[in-house]
């Protein structure tokens, strides 16, 4: 059996936007899933990423998750491009502000401000 749709994928002037389905990223299954499916959406020619990832269903995550993103962001950083996170629940802000990756990663407040930064790029 294929493993569920655990992202939706579109795309907004040249901006690939991930929204999560499920309401917790915490399980090791479901985090693998997601980031198997976010790779496979990913350019593998070189060509420069733009990509919000939307967190406006999401309650919970786990380090693992923490841990694919960052190695999400080196990908999209080799490529010279850039990646946002936006919507993240007070909770999700915390986790982010606590473990210091509010320094690594771009942060907006809605996925309006995040497709404005990344138009300036």
């Amino acid at each position: 059996m294929p493993p569920a749709d655990r992202i939706n994928l579109t795309e907004v002037e040249g901006v690939k936007v991930v929204r999560f389905h499920d309401r917790q990223l915490f399980d090791e299954r479901t985090v693998r899933e997601v980031a198997e499916q976010i790779a496979v959406s990913l350019p593998n020619d070189g060509s420069r990423i733009k990509m919000v990832l939307d967190f406006s269903d999401v309650s919970l995550i786990s380090s693992t998750l923490l841990s694919k993103l960052i190695l999400l962001q080196r990908r999209v950083d080799a490529s010279h491009g850039k990646m946002r996170l936006c919507e993240l629940s007070p909770v999700l802000q915390q986790v982010f502000r606590t473990s210091n990756l509010d320094r690594l990663f771009g942060i907006d407040r809605d996925l309006r401000s995040a497709l404005e930064v990344l138009q300036l790029v």
